[in-house]
């Protein structure tokens, strides 16, 4: 053993090599493991452009792509506390809905976030229904929440979506 090597053994210092490669070990596992920012990006884009295709939608009276957002067990709140679950059931809503108004529909995202395979989507709306029979406009506003959960072929689907606010008279 040499000089340096005892005073290595003694004194229990690294050599310099030695400690820059587990640092560079360190910074690559840290870095490799760290949470990515763009798969949440990327995931609240397509959240915000699912939200967007379903006021489309809804506008456009397009029923079965409106349904096809929603997974098969979801739940609809509708303000008066109304519960409305399933597939069957979301149908028969959305096709009175279309049948009986037209909507102008504006929905303004406060906040939207995920974690793991749940996200939700949560803010106010305005909206004005004319009832096509009479042309009556109905004004409402207020809040609403959409939970997402990403099913197994990675598709996001709705299965909570709540509105809250008054109801308006005559809907």
């Amino acid at each position: 053993m040499n000089d340096r090597s005892i005073l290595r053994a003694k004194t229990g210092i690294i050599p310099r090599r030695a400690a820059i490669a587990f640092l560079a070990l360190a910074a690559t596992v840290a870095l490799t493991l760290a949470p990515s920012a763009a798969p949440q990006a990327s995931t609240i884009v397509a959240l915000a452009k699912i939200r967007e295709a379903w006021v489309a939608d809804l506008r456009s009276k397009k029923l079965e792509p409106i349904l096809k957002f929603y997974a098969a067990d979801a739940v609809f709140l509708q303000p008066s506390g109304e519960r409305i679950t399933g597939s069957a059931a979301l149908r028969n809503l959305f096709q009175n809905v279309m049948a009986t108004f037209d909507s102008d529909l504006t929905l303004h995202s406060q906040n939207l976030e995920t974690s793991g395979d749940l996200a939700y989507d949560s803010g106010d709306y305005q909206e004005t229904l004319t009832t096509i029979a009479t042309g009556a406009k109905i004004a409402s506003k207020g809040s609403y929440i959409i939970v997402y959960r990403r099913q197994p072929n990675r598709e996001w689907l709705i299965v909570q979506h709540v509105w809250t606010g008054t109801p308006p008279a005559g809907a």
